[in-house]
């Protein structure tokens, strides 16, 4: 594996200036807690989400809210918890004029008895995750309820309990956990995740990024601009994440790793220089 920068951390392409009230959601969740493994480039992946925001997709810096290393209190604190959305990216928000962009990188797992998906805050413990866990269907309901003109939710992570590289539960058999695969996104939004519920989501150690993040934002850098017009949409991303990710993932690691988008082929992600 190479110890220097990639090809995506140099040259960062510039794009178009974001609305001035758009806001976005970055976590990069490396070091765990409890006996789970580590995430190895997920704050080298949140990092550069984070320099691309604000150059590619010209977010003000001031309208990023950037976390490391997040408990379930830090989750909390974002998003809110089931029984209020009003955390601290709603006040944030200006009604109907934000887009809205979050993105996760780290563990998911499934709760043990119900199968249902959790994102795994740093110092959850994954035996109890429906109580020191945080819900993939709060964020996506709390979200859902947010006045804003564009949501989109970026998640690299995968739901299956058995990542990359590690472990996440002990003692306990693959075959023997269950991940529900059915939950939707928000209505109306846009949402890439790394991977079907139950596949692997892999890491790039050549690039040093985790794969699915490397291509992404390759892909929103402009090798996704397939008709050359400056712009790339979310039919062009879903096209070059499925031929870039899935083959690169075979030969990598021999897994399926199949990118899930879902979402308005039309809508632009960004808009280049």
């Amino acid at each position: 594996a190479s110890t220097g920068p990639s090809d995506i951390d140099l040259n960062i392409p510039r794009g178009r200036k974001a609305g001035r009230y758009d806001v976005a959601v970055v976590i990069g969740n490396r070091n765990y807690r409890h006996g789970v493994s580590n995430v190895d480039f997920a704050l080298a992946d949140a990092r550069i989400m984070r320099k691309y925001l604000e150059a590619t997709m010209g977010f003000d810096p001031k309208n990023i809210l950037y976390a490391e290393n997040a408990g379930k209190a830090a989750f909390e604190k974002l998003f809110g918890n089931e029984s209020t959305h009003e955390g601290q990216l709603f006040d944030y928000i200006r009604e109907g004029e934000s887009r809205v962009f979050v993105y996760y990188v780290g563990h998911g797992a499934p709760d043990l008895d119900s199968g249902e998906a959790y994102f795994v805050p740093v110092d959850a413990d994954p035996q109890y995750l429906s109580t020191s866990g945080y819900r993939l269907k709060t964020l996506y309901d709390n979200l859902a309820k947010l006045p804003v003109k564009v949501l989109t939710v970026v998640i690299d992570a995968c739901f299956s309990g058995f990542p990359e590289g590690g472990r996440i539960f002990t003692g306990i058999l693959p075959a023997s956990v269950r991940v529900d695969r059915k939950l939707k996104g928000p209505e109306h939004a846009l949402v890439f995740t790394s991977g079907q519920a139950d596949q692997v989501s892999t890491w790039y150690p050549e690039k040093r990024h985790n794969l699915f993040t490397y291509f992404f934002l390759k892909g929103l850098g402009g090798a996704a601009d397939n008709n050359h017009d400056w712009k790339v949409t979310v039919s062009e991303m879903k096209d070059y994440l499925a031929d870039n990710v899935t083959p690169m993932a075979r030969k990598l690691k021999s897994i399926t790793q199949q990118p899930q988008v879902t979402g308005p082929d039309e809508q632009v992600l960004t808009e280049l220089k």
